[in-house]
């Protein structure tokens, strides 16, 4: 085999050397300028009807800005009524409750006579039998006032909402009150039979006897002599 011979080596190294690189090569750049848009050239004032019938609106000649008409804000109430739905209850509780006896009974934050939670009531019903029982929970709700109570009949718990302004209630009377201040708000607890009270019709019996002998009026279901 024939031999490269030490001079063609370094020609061709130096063929290799004079060959374009990459990095010899010109690079090529676009630059852009930025060109406004052009303003729309105002229409010649005076042009015949019938040529600017044709334009749509956005193109006719402008004929200065339209007036708005701006209406006045309607009245509003809370310049003559600034509680609206303080106002609509108050005259709620004037028709239900005109004397105040029965709101002032059950506000137990401001009236230290009032019902409280542990005391045996007895409510009268103008359609139906009367029902007593322990009051369990108060929940304060304006006109929604109203009292849970609880008593056991044939030997079942019975429990009750009553509405305190409900026109179908007709009278609410303490029966006994409770002999110390509870601690808790609500006296669920009661339901268990650990400090269940059972039946207070006996409660009941006592305190409509002693009503009567004080009024000297019979009572319900006893045949006078």
């Amino acid at each position: 085999m024939a031999t490269v011979s030490p001079i063609m080596r370094q020609l061709g190294c130096f063929r290799s050397l004079m060959k374009p690189q990459p990095w010899m090569q010109p690079h090529r750049s676009i630059s852009t300028s930025y060109t406004p848009k052009p303003e729309p050239a105002p229409l010649p004032s005076k042009l015949p009807q019938s040529f600017l019938s044709q334009l749509p609106s956005r193109l006719q000649p402008s004929q200065g800005r339209k007036k708005l008409k701006v209406y006045p804000p309607p009245p509003t109430v809370r310049s003559k009524c600034k509680d609206p739905v303080g106002a609509v209850t108050e005259s709620q509780l004037a028709t239900l409750d005109p004397t105040g006896e029965r709101k002032a009974l059950f506000d137990y934050r401001r009236n230290p006579r009032s019902v409280k939670v542990g005391d045996i009531l007895r409510v009268t019903f103008k359609n139906g039998d009367p029902f007593s029982g322990v009051c369990l929970s108060i929940r304060l709700r304006g006109v929604d006032t109203a009292f849970l109570m609880r008593n056991e009949l044939t030997r079942v718990g019975v429990e009750m909402w009553v509405k305190v302004f409900s026109p179908n209630v007709e009278s609410v009377e303490i029966v006994q009150r409770t002999e110390k201040r509870k601690r808790r708000a609500r006296l669920y607890y009661m339901r268990k039979p650990k400090h269940d009270m059972g039946s207070v019709e006996n409660i009941v019996s006592n305190y409509l006897r002693q009503k009567s002998a004080l009024t000297g009026q019979s009572r319900p279901g006893q045949k006078r002599r």
